[in-house]
Order: structure tokens, then sequence, then C-alpha cells
């Protein structure tokens, strides 16, 4: 590499630039450049070198944290300077853990570092719900006494001695489960429902045959969203009934999951517990005031019990006695707004911060050692006065981490360098590549014509023809999702990375949009005397297939789905129609939703090529759009022009 090449690279890797995207750059810069990646490596490690200076790593490492301030503690195996768990936290990220103790989440992640030694992170909610990260911790291994320490750290971020977070959710960690139980044995452990349903739905794809397998993740999800624990009877008795060839599975789902750790993921069990899993919730209670009235046993109180707000017989009560919700009904968490608070101690822990008795007894116990004392002593203090001089040393080795077993041999085309894959992610990718074999074996047997023509299914043919001709050419692909009466909001699950099964989570968060306050004037004028008809078709009563009336349809659902994702959604169909968010302004990195209507009853998701036209917008989102929103028509103006020009051919 030349110079200015060199200088280049040197600029982006202090911008934390990742070596692939460098190499990227330097061929765009310098277009003779014939650099390779292991060349951008090597030079990236040289600054690297240059800038830590003649500090070791753990010395470097420690000199960044005190830089920035951070909090931190260290701790290092017995008889040996090698270090064995580095926890630290941010000052501002210390001040929001104690304005938001209520709600935790817990996870390991691994890859992270030379050393593979897991790193853990622990993550706070605001009121706003917005995450934020508490902090984090290098561990030597994941056993209940390495988690115990960072968990004992944690606790002392907090400046009550009593005040310890109500809820914390991790995964099934039984080591860190159990270090809950002994550091926070107040708290409630909840499990995170998102790896359950993977891990349950990678090991139904390994006993239960392809047909069924949409069948038994429907009546799981059930089973978790179970609102009592009769219904959770209920459902539990229909997956077990359609599993009853599948013992395999069944166990592994009981014994596993429902029979010890039911109370901390299944609806029925955590609907008792306050973990703030949402806000908006008032508004969309309300919608249940007429039915409910003032009746407890038909309420429920699930708002009250598990988010701290008022509940439906609550608000019906509220109602008919015609008075305004009180504050004080709404949980202290909804009620902060501010981080701009001082941390200070209470009266009675003042003297908890004060050294003064501490640097006596240090001084006293100095002047009455012999020389030999005094420098071990002195040697001691000075690894707190000065940590970017510690003597500390990382692992010798690399250690061993959780994940999924993998075989030794050629790393596969999509092979991660930077994370351990979870169990699920390694089962759906051998679930594939047994597909794949599969067909693979099918096309070898037929003429190589036959071939030819299955290598373009990527593409669905039966729908792409079912699109304008005008647009065909910028198709790259069409991926069909499960036709159920919920196709169209599956595709937008997968689109906003949920995944298609995430389907309700779109249902209830437009639900939510059109309730929204901000813009209620806007859908009470854009669905007119409609509005009860659009929000009902939103609303469903089973996790099956939906009625006509509850499927998603545009233009309604076009606008709740642009305004909520503040994304541009783009149908494909007849008519071709562009939806833009309509009360903000232009984003040029905006995300942009392609989807298709085919078989006049089936929704798809299409994936277009870089710059495709788009067409032309509604008249309603014209008319009844925020002045601001008009910077998405000049932002694309290009787009829709060139569509435009395009038209014309279809004639």
């Amino acid at each position: 590499m030349t110079t200015d090449e060199k200088q280049h690279v040197a600029d982006l890797a202090k911008r934390h630039v990742a070596p692939r995207h460098i190499l990227l750059s330097l061929q765009d810069n310098y277009p003779e450049n014939v650099t390779r990646i292991t060349q951008v490596y090597k030079h990236k490690s040289v600054i690297q070198k240059e800038i830590r200076g003649p500090r070791s790593e753990i010395q470097h490492l420690f000199k960044l944290i005190e830089d920035a301030g951070y909090v931190y503690w260290s701790r290092k195996k017995d008889d040996s300077e090698v270090v064995r768990e580095i926890f630290w936290a941010h000052p501002d990220s210390i001040k929001l853990l104690n304005i938001f103790p209520i709600v935790l989440v817990m996870d390991s992640t691994y890859k992270t570092n030379k050393y593979r030694q897991p790193l853990f992170e622990i993550v706070g909610m605001t009121s706003t719900e917005l995450t934020f990260a508490v902090g984090f911790a290098y561990m030597e291994s994941e056993q209940t006494e390495n988690f115990c320490w960072v968990l004992e750290k944690l606790k002392e971020l907090f400046v009550k001695k009593d005040m310890c977070p109500q809820v914390i959710l991790t995964d099934r960690d039984l080591a860190l489960m159990k270090a809950i139980e002994v550091v926070f044995p107040s708290s409630i452990n909840l499990l995170c429902r998102f790896h359950i349903n993977k891990n349950v739905g990678a090991k139904c794809k390994q006993h239960v045959v392809n047909d069924l397998q949409k069948t038994i993740d429907t009546l799981w999800m059930e089973v978790v969203w179970a609102s009592d624990e009769v219904e959770y009877g209920q459902r539990l008795h229909q997956l077990e009934q359609a599993c009853v060839d599948y013992s395999g599975f069944i166990n592994y789902v009981k014994d596993t999951w429902l029979t010890p750790h039911r109370h901390r993921f299944v609806g029925a069990w955590i609907n008792r517990v306050l973990h703030l899993a949402a806000l908006r919730r008032i508004a969309e209670e309300l919608w249940r005031v007429d039915y409910v009235g003032t009746n407890r046993q038909i309420c429920g109180c699930t708002l009250r019990t598990s988010y701290g707000l008022p509940c439906a017989c609550e608000l019906g009560r509220y109602r008919l006695d015609g008075i305004p919700i009180p504050i004080d009904a709404v949980h202290v968490h909804w009620r902060k707004l501010t981080m701009e608070v001082e941390l200070e101690v209470g009266e009675d822990d003042g003297s908890e911060v004060d050294m003064t008795s501490t640097m006596d007894e240090l001084w006293r116990r100095f002047r009455s050692l012999d020389v030999i004392g005094k420098r071990a002593l002195k040697s001691r203090v000075c690894e707190l006065a000065y940590p970017t001089m510690t003597t500390l040393c990382p692992p010798p080795e690399k250690i061993k981490t959780k994940g999924g077993v993998k075989k030794k041999g050629k790393k596969p085309a999509d092979y991660d360098v930077y994370r351990d894959p979870s169990y699920h992610e390694y089962v759906d990718k051998a679930s594939q590549s047994s597909q794949r074999q599969s067909q693979s074996s099918q096309r070898q047997s037929q003429p190589s014509q036959t071939s030819k023509k299955i290598k373009l299914s990527k593409k669905q043919p039966q729908f792409i023809l079912q699109f304008p001709n005008h647009i065909r050419s910028y198709i790259e692909d069409v991926v069909n999702v499960e036709s159920n009466g919920n196709c169209g909001f599956r595709v937008i699950a997968s689109l906003h990375g949920y995944g298609e099964d995430g389907w309700p989570m779109v249902r209830r968060e437009l639900g939510l949009e059109i309730i929204d306050k901000d813009r209620s004037t806007l859908y009470d004028k854009l669905f007119s005397n409609r509005l009860s008809e659009v929000r009902e078709s939103l609303m469903i009563e089973s996790f099956g297939s939906q009625p006509p009336e509850k499927w998603m349809s545009l233009p309604d659902m076009g606008y709740l789905i642009a305004n909520r994702y503040n994304v541009v959604l783009v149908c494909l169909g007849n008519p071709c129609m562009t939806f833009f968010p309509m009360t903000s302004s232009y984003s040029p990195n905006v995300s942009i939703y392609y989807i298709g209507f085919v078989n006049r009853n089936h929704w798809v998701q299409v994936n277009m090529k870089e710059g495709f036209p788009l067409p032309a917008v509604t008249l309603d989102w014209k008319k009844f759009r925020s002045h601001i929103a008009t910077t998405w028509m000049l932002g694309f103006a290009g787009r829709m022009q060139h569509w435009q020009l395009l038209t014309p051919v279809l004639a």
C-alpha cells in the first residue's frame, strides 16, 4: 500500500470501520489498488499496536475505561495475575439504572474477543420504552460463581441498599438463574419468549413432519399466550392431542419448559407480574371498558398487575364517577421523564462513601509494617491509584463457551466470524440444507431443460407473471408466506425483522397506531365513519385462519404501516400504490417495504432491484398528509417520474 492508502486505512480504522468495508473503500477510492483483506488486517493490527504503545492489552483497556470515566471492577485468579472478570458501567447508565430499576434484561454473547471470553450484557428500559445499556462484563466462564460476582457488582451500582430490580429477563441459563436467586432473591426471573419459541420450533422441525409443523407451532403459541390457567389447560390438551404421535417433542416441551418454567413465560402466570412490557396501554384498555364495565372478574386486571396502569374495570369506575385518571393510579416508572437527577445517598448512608476512617486505617497499617510489608501494601494501592500500570494479564488460551455443536471442516458461505449461532439457527440451516439436497436429487433425475426451469422457482414465476409487464425486470425474487388470512401481516412482520410468525405483533402495533392520540385527528379524517371498522379488522379472537373481514386491506393498512414504522410501503398489484409516512419528513436512509397482491386473495413479499421506480401515492395521502410530509414526494421525485415514463409501455 502507498502512504496515502495506509493513511486512508488508518482513518477508517480509528472510526471502527470493519476491515471488509475498509477494503471496499480502498477499491472505490484507489481503482488500481490490489490490496487483499489480509493486508488490511495486518495494517490495522500495526495501527492498534502504535496506539497502545508500551502498555499491555489489559493496561490499555483500563486506560480507555479510565479516560471515559467508567465505574469498573476486576478480579484475578488466585495466586496468579491472570484476569478472571472485568465489569464496567458508564456514569450515565448508572444514573438511568437508579431512575428506572424495575426491569432488567440479561444475556451473554460469544466470540466478541480474541480470548473467547463471554461478554455479559445488562440492559434496562426507560418510561418511554427505550432501552439503555446498564453494564458489561467479560467473564472467565458461565458458572454460578462467576455470575454471582458480576451481579454483586451490579448490586453496588444501586444508590439505596434496599433497591433492586423487580423483574429480570433472561434466557434459560440455569447458572445465571441460580445466581439471580442468590444475589436478588426478591426479584422475579422471567424467561425470554423469543428464544423459547425458537428452540421449540427447532425441536419441532427435528421431530414433526413438515405438514404438521405450522399447526403445532400455532398450538404452541396459543399455550404460551393463554390468559388464565383454565385456558392454559385447554390449549395444552389440544397440543398434546396434536402431538400424540410425537412423544419426543411433547416430552421435550413439557419437561424442559412447561413443567419447570411455565410461571416464567406463560401469559397465565406472567400477567400477574409487574413487568412493564409496553406503554400506550391505557388507550387500548379503553376499548374493553364498554363490555367489562366495573366487573373485576371479567376484566382480569392484567394491565394493573403487569404494567402498573389502570385496567378496564378501574377506568370504568373513573368514567362512571366522571373524574380524570389520578396521577397516582399510574406507576411511578411511567411518570419519570427526565434523568436530570443527581445520585445522592440517604441521610443514614452518608458514612458509606466517607473514606476518612478508611484512609486513616490504611496509614496506620502502613506505618506498622516492615520494609517488605510496606512494599507489598504500596504495590496493592498503586494498582488502585494507577490502573493503567496493572500487572494483570489476559487469559493464556481461548475459553470454551456455549453455543451449538459445530463440525470441523470447511466453513459454510454464510459463516459468521463475529458470533456463535444459536441452537435453533443450526437446526434451521440443517433443515434447509436437507431440503436443498432433496430438491437437488430430484433435479438430477430429470432432463437438463427441466432442471433449468426448476432453478427459477426462487422467483416464483407464477406470481411474477401477475405483476405489470413494465416492472417484471426489476423483480429479484418473490417470497411466499402462509395463506391463512394473516398473509399480509406475515409479510410485514418478515420485512420488519419479526419473522413471519411475528404477525400477531404487527396486528397489535397497528391497532395501537390507529388509537395514537398524536394522530387521532388524522385517522378521524382519513377513515371518517369507517374508523371502528378498520380498527375491528385488526382485532382477532384466535391465532388460526381469519375470515375475509380480518384480512389486510389496502389502502387502509398502507397508511397505518407507513406511519407506525416510518417506512415507505410499495404495493404491487392492481392498482400499484406507494405509501409514505404522513406526519414525518423525508429521510434518505428510509426502509422501503415491497409487497405484492396475487391470486386476488394473497399477499407476498417482493424483493426489488436498487432504484426501482415508485408508483404514485393515493389521493387521500395527498389530501390528508401534513405539510412536512411533502418532502417525501420531493425526495423520491425522480423514481416516481421514472414510473410515469414506464407506465405507457403497459398499454
